[in-house]
């Protein structure tokens, strides 16, 4: 999530300054000094300003002009900077770093699949006011980030599927190495099992 910066963020919220969001990335290059302000940086600000949605730092590296080369190490540098000057959210998954755009986009809440690394945006007021009601002593909160982890429904279907193939195979795997009667009380077994399920 992006760092509060000398008052262009409020409580709770994204980059809420009158500021363009180049004018915001100049002016924090120039009051940290020792920074390049290079035209490298606001090729990749306008590129991610312009995105919707969660990516990774190779999907905006893919996203860049055809005729504007950046290089990886600056992507990523450029990325890092654009979330402590708070124009970038970033979200840590099992899978990768991914980015959201932070200009005038009010903080928000999440939840994640573990299976394809999915993200989603979660609006639920309920979840401010519980965090209003923390008591931090001695700890001034700023806004309240949540993510909830799970698996989406397609990977769970894909769950249900694996399950399915592994039981199959197991069965198979233990019938090629039963013997001829053992197969044949089996089959015997599952028959009185089906017919156990009719009469019921």
């Amino acid at each position: 999530m992006p760092v509060l910066y000398k008052g262009c963020m409020k409580k709770g919220e994204g980059t809420q300054s009158k500021e363009s969001p180049d004018d915001i990335l100049s002016r924090y290059i120039k009051e940290q000094g020792g920074m390049r302000n290079t035209e490298e940086r606001h090729a990749i600000l306008k590129v991610v300003m312009q995105m919707k949605g969660h990516h990774s730092a190779d999907q905006i590296l893919e996203m860049m002009p055809d005729n504007f080369h950046v290089s990886r190490s600056t992507m990523y540098s450029t990325l890092a900077l654009l979330v402590k000057c708070g124009l970038l959210y970033n979200h840590q998954t099992e899978g990768a770093t991914l980015y959201e755009c932070a200009y005038k986009v009010p903080a928000h809440h999440h939840y994640i699949c573990t299976g394809c690394n999915k993200i989603w945006d979660l609006k639920d007021s309920s979840i401010e006011q519980a965090a209003s009601k923390v008591k931090t002593p001695r700890f001034k909160k700023l806004r309240c980030s949540t993510y909830i982890f799970g698996i989406c429904n397609i990977c769970q279907a894909k769950l249900a599927r694996l399950k399915k193939k592994m039981e199959k195979e197991a069965k198979a795997q233990k019938q090629s190495s039963m013997t001829r009667e053992e197969k044949r009380f089996a089959r015997i077994d599952e028959e009185l099992s089906k017919a156990a399920e009719w009469f019921k």
